[in-house]
């Protein structure tokens, strides 16, 4: 019974993944110095890996798109963005956003992993999934509804929270603002990518310490013998 209670007052104190989210509060924080300095190092990694497998003819996923940090830089930068975010107000702002910017060729639509991405077996050559992997309870469903969503030889970008001083400074906060971050150590993220089909060919952290808030990892899906090249 005692058991069962504090099932019931954790469900009860953790909020839905969808909700509690404000959009210009989420940029307010970013204009921080700690924002910015973790936005940075984070964006140092991205990029770092994008610039070797995105082209402008991909087709790109992008799960938790937020208020278009990376969406808009992909966007410019390739074909076609599909992006997903289980946030309402989230995706108001990003629509807003990509009226200003002039974007036609992003799709901007509800959807998280691992069940609601409403995707094609290998329909995209890649994918962008930062921030979002925090809330994955189990990491490795998650990154296999990603890799089904692939093409032979594509790539995907994600990123998780390691099992660091800093990571868990940050799970902490998230608990006080009502959600459950998932930390991990790098190992088992690595088993978790191989596991869902994976290669992982880079990895980096960011953060502001030394050991890092997260571990971001960079990942190609094995093309098939007869697959076309990336």
């Amino acid at each position: 019974m005692k058991a069962k209670n504090m099932k019931n007052a954790r469900t009860l104190w953790f909020q839905p993944v969808e909700a509690g989210w404000n959009p210009r509060f989420f940029e307010r924080y970013f204009g921080t110095r700690v924002g910015a300095t973790i936005r940075s190092r984070e964006e140092e990694a991205v990029y770092a890996f994008l610039g070797e497998v995105l082209r402008p003819r991909h087709k790109v996923l992008e799960v938790g798109c937020g208020t278009g940090n990376y969406t808009v830089p992909v966007a410019r930068r390739c074909a076609e963005v599909i992006a997903l975010d289980s946030s309402p107000e989230m995706l108001q702002y990003l629509h807003e956003r990509l009226l200003r910017e002039g974007l036609s060729n992003v799709e901007a639509r509800p959807g998280r992993l691992p069940d609601q991405l409403g995707a094609r077996p290998g329909e995209f050559d890649g994918a962008l999934v930062i921030g979002v992997l925090n809330y994955a309870e189990d990491l490795e469903e998650s990154l296999q509804a990603l890799t089904a969503s692939l093409k032979p030889g594509g790539w995907a970008i994600f990123n998780v929270p390691v099992t660091t001083t800093e990571g868990g400074i940050y799970a902490l906060s998230e608990l006080l603002n009502r959600r459950r971050a998932y930390l991990l150590s790098p190992d088992e993220i690595l088993n978790s990518t191989i596991k869902a089909g994976l290669r992982a060919d880079y990895t980096a952290t960011a953060g502001l310490s030394r050991g890092g808030l997260t571990l971001t990892v960079g990942a190609t899906v094995p093309a098939a013998s007869t697959g076309s090249p990336v």
